[in-house]
């Protein structure tokens, strides 16, 4: 059965510290007489379901434009589940249990329970973050993974930001994909992820971009 990842975008989508970007404008409308429906929109390219890409954080790495579209297709996911409370970071001491599910993953999906804030101030003002100590972790026992992923609108948390930076830095030095804003609440154990392909809006140059995600689960 193939799932979606990616949330729907709309103007009240927020992103980071909550910011909400999305303008959407009617320039043609069939109702009042035009002969086709169109919109103009412009938004942030960090919002909702996105990816960040190396250059986001480090000037002459790889962008989105970057990559071979096989790159964006991955055959050998791992879903974890990770309970994370607000402001927690989650550290190698916390991951050491799941080493040996991931060791061969080419993308680490992690469900932290914490997308049930989304939609509230809670979501982004007090959401879960990653250590750099995790990324560590994840170099030396996973050899194979390019990317990773998560239910919790960014790598960072506001509680942590300069261990959110180290974290954003690390992975992305690394070449590891950071896939941000994740909907994982509609899948339940034992459920395991066949195959997931992210699908980036193509921008040249880009340091990110909104995703549309889908997932092969068992």
């Amino acid at each position: 059965m193939w799932i979606w990842l990616s949330h729907k975008l709309k103007p009240s989508t927020e992103g980071y510290r909550g910011k909400k970007s999305l303008v959407i404008k009617q320039t043609s409308s069939i109702n009042e007489g035009d002969s086709s429906n169109s919109i103009n929109f412009s938004m942030n390219n960090h919002l909702g379901t996105h990816v960040d890409a190396p250059y986001h954080f480090l000037n002459d790495e790889a962008s989105v434009s970057d990559y071979k579209a096989s790159d964006w297709v991955f055959n050998s996911p791992v879903l974890i589940e990770k309970s994370l409370s607000a402001g927690e970071l989650l550290t190698p001491e916390k991951f050491k249990s799941s080493l040996s599910k991931v060791e061969d993953a080419d993308i680490i999906i992690i469900k932290t329970g914490f997308e049930k804030f989304r939609g509230t101030k809670t979501y982004w003002e007090s959401s879960p973050g990653f250590s750099s100590g995790l990324c560590e972790l994840l170099m030396e026992k996973c050899k194979s993974i390019k990317a990773i992923g998560f239910d919790s609108i960014s790598l960072s948390s506001l509680k942590h930001r300069e261990e959110g930076r180290r974290a954003h830095k690390l992975f992305l030095l690394n070449d590891i994909r950071i896939f941000e804003d994740l909907k994982l609440s509609g899948i339940k154990p034992p459920s395991s992820f066949q195959t997931v392909i992210s699908l980036p809006l193509i921008i040249d140059g880009c340091d990110g971009g909104p995703c549309t995600i889908i997932a092969k689960i068992n």
